[in-house]
Order: structure tokens, then sequence, then C-alpha cells
């Protein structure tokens, strides 16, 4: 989060903590009325917010001032939460040895492997560790990214697509007509249309 965000939304919770620092409301129901409304909070969208949150606010700002409102920084920034330092090791050793290998493929190798648990550890957490590390995309591939089905040799899979063309008329009667092309996989020569 971005220091424009965070003083976005420190921005928002001052204009919902003002009534009641300086005065204007009486407290008991200033707070259930606002605890029962839905409010867009900045870059985090439409949420409830507790009265003991509010109250929170109002003693963050009695203390801190406008800068005590901003949301805290992770102190964690940077790492995961989810991974051990070890786990990270092994599976930046792993990636290495597949280079190539697109992030949602690698991920779901690991998974298949064993090397992380399905549900435990996102696919996000894992871009995340290899984007920070700089093992995505182009830079760090000795040829570029091939997909799921690119083939390495000319002929062995070529693929067809059909698309629907103008109607026209032959001897006074509409028909419709169609393309057929196809495509080898591994030169992207068209052989026929």
């Amino acid at each position: 989060m971005d220091e424009s965000m965070r003083h976005d939304i420190a921005l928002f919770r001052y204009g919902l903590i003002a009534p009641l620092v300086n005065g204007q409301v009486e407290p008991k129901a200033y707070l259930k009325e606002v605890s029962e409304r839905v409010h867009h909070v900045p870059h985090q969208g439409d949420k409830r917010i507790a009265a003991k949150t509010i109250l929170d606010w109002c003693t963050q700002y009695k203390k801190g001032g406008f800068d005590a409102l901003k949301p805290k920084r992770r102190s964690d920034r940077g790492h995961s939460r989810r991974l051990s330092p070890d786990d990270e090791d092994h599976i930046l050793a792993l990636r290495k040895e597949h280079p190539t290998m697109p992030v949602t493929v690698f991920y779901e190798h690991l998974i298949e492997q064993g090397e992380i648990p399905k549900n435990h550890i996102s696919y996000f957490t894992i871009y995340r560790l290899l984007k920070k590390h700089n093992l995505v995309g182009k830079e760090i591939l000795p040829m570029p990214e091939r997909k799921r089905f690119a083939y390495d040799q000319i002929n062995e899979l070529w693929q067809g697509d059909l698309s629907h063309g103008p109607t026209i008329r032959v001897h006074g009667k509409a028909q419709k007509t169609f393309l057929i092309a196809y495509i080898d996989d591994c030169s992207r020569l068209v052989p026929y249309v």
C-alpha cells in the first residue's frame, strides 16, 4: 500500500471521527447510527465499521494526530507468511531447474510433486516469491517462455479453426460461407486456408 492510499484511508477515518473529536454529536447515538451504515472505504470497498473501531480511531488520533489514522505497514513486509526461509530456498532452487516452465505450470508441478500442500499456499504466494527474485518472465529465460502445447518440431501438431464468413448469393439463393484455416504449431506457418 503506497503513501497516497494510506493518506486516503486516514482521511476517510478522520471524516468518521471528526464529529466525535469536535464534540458536535452525542457519542452514543452517533456511534450507533454510524456503525449500522455501510461505508465505502477508499481502496478497500464497502464495509460496516464497528463502534469499537471508531472509538479506537478517536484514541489513536488524540495520541498521534492524523498520521496515527494511517494503516500500519506490515512488519514482515516483503516476506511470505506462508513460506519459511528454507521453503523459499527450496522453491527457488526448483525454479532454477525449470526456468522455462510457465509459472502456472510450475505451481501445479509443485503441488503434484508434493512440494507444497494444495490448499495451503496460493499461486500468488509462489508468483510473488519468483517475481521478487527475478525468476518470472522473459528476463530470466534463455528462450521465449513456451506455453503448454507448443511443439519443437514442425508438423508435430497442426491446429485448426473455423470462422463464419459472409453470406453470398449463388444462383439467387443465399449461401453461408465458412473460413477454415490450419496452422503449424511450431513454425506458425498456415499451410491451408
